[in-house]
């Protein structure tokens, strides 16, 4: 399968700006989209130079417009990956563009909806220790049908909370770094008219295996970490043109970082003569961690030699 990674002519994204920051890109000049259309249809938070392409496609300008531009990243504290993404991104657009937008990192659900939205970060730490049953819930949802009822119910349900939590911001760009955080955003953007008129991108943080509700096709753009992850995005629906490839976002002070392996080896009382494991288990410490931690560390040692093989 051949991956087509969409690349601007003469324009270029503000997301994949903001991206080349987070992924340890450097540039400094500022950008903002930019709308054409024949009819301008006006919101209550749209800006006297803001309009659309008769085709829905996001123009981007060089910055000139006085008003700054709001970008709502959606993210819950189900581990702690969510939340680092999205201190990730906002620190990469305080850089690049400094208070040209203000950047409002928010878990929506726990603030303006009730049960089950506003509870998912207790039921998440329930499950992860608990893995039979984390697994039926993750592979019991999968199937489309599933999922896709299951949202639309609740955003049906909490249409009035989820909208004013999002109008709260009023967002010229809505950032979503959560699988459930696609599907009830964008009903309610529809259902005020506001899907053309406010971007919509999806950042996966699962860099592999990665539930069905990460992917929306009214999304604008979906940056995936892997191709992995980009081929799943095809075949659950999204079109070659919505994807792009960019890895995980890290924080921008930890992508220009310049360490020394030996000043760090002897910062952790290492052993410079043996190679060195890192164990990772989330922030939660999903799985074994400490059984798998014990039984690394049974194997690298070598018990004819009486002495480790590594650390």
């Amino acid at each position: 399968m051949v991956m087509k990674v969409a690349s601007p002519e003469k324009v270029v994204s503000i997301t994949e700006k903001v991206w080349q920051r987070v992924y340890g890109g450097i540039n400094n000049n500022g950008y903002y989209y930019h709308h054409h259309h024949k009819h301008r249809r006006r919101c209550s938070y749209e800006s006297e130079d803001e309009y659309e392409d008769e085709d829905g496609t996001i123009q981007l300008m060089q910055m000139g417009a006085e008003r700054s531009k709001n970008v709502l990243i959606l993210m819950s504290d189900t581990g702690g990956g969510h939340r680092a993404s999205a201190e990730a991104i906002r620190e990469a657009f305080r850089i690049e563009f400094g208070d040209e937008y203000r950047i409002y990192v928010k878990d929506v659900w726990k603030e303006y909806t009730g049960w089950p939205l506003n509870d998912m970060e207790r039921s998440y730490k329930f499950m992860v220790k608990h893995v039979q049953l984390w697994k039926v819930a993750f592979h019991g949802t999968s199937p489309r049908w599933i999922h896709s009822s299951y949202l639309a119910a609740i955003a049906s349900y909490y249409a009035k909370e989820v909208e004013a939590g999002l109008m709260e911001y009023k967002p010229d760009i809505i950032i979503s770094v959560h699988p459930l955080m696609q599907h009830i955003p964008l009903s309610v953007l529809k259902w005020k008219s506001l899907q053309k008129k406010v971007i919509f991108v999806t950042v996966i943080t699962d860099l592999n295996t990665c539930h069905p509700t990460w992917f929306h096709p009214r999304v604008n753009r979906c940056y995936c970490p892997s191709k992995e992850v980009a081929k799943r995005a095809l075949y659950d629906g999204l079109e070659e043109s919505q994807i792009q490839v960019f890895g995980l976002p890290i924080r921008p002070s930890f992508a220009r970082a310049v360490l020394s392996k030996d000043d760090l080896r002897k910062e952790l009382e290492l052993d410079p003569d043996l190679p060195a494991v890192l164990l990772m288990g989330g922030a939660e410490g999903m799985g074994p961690v400490k059984k798998t931690a014990m039984v690394l560390g049974e194997s690298l040692y070598d018990n004819d030699q009486g002495k480790p093989i590594g650390q």
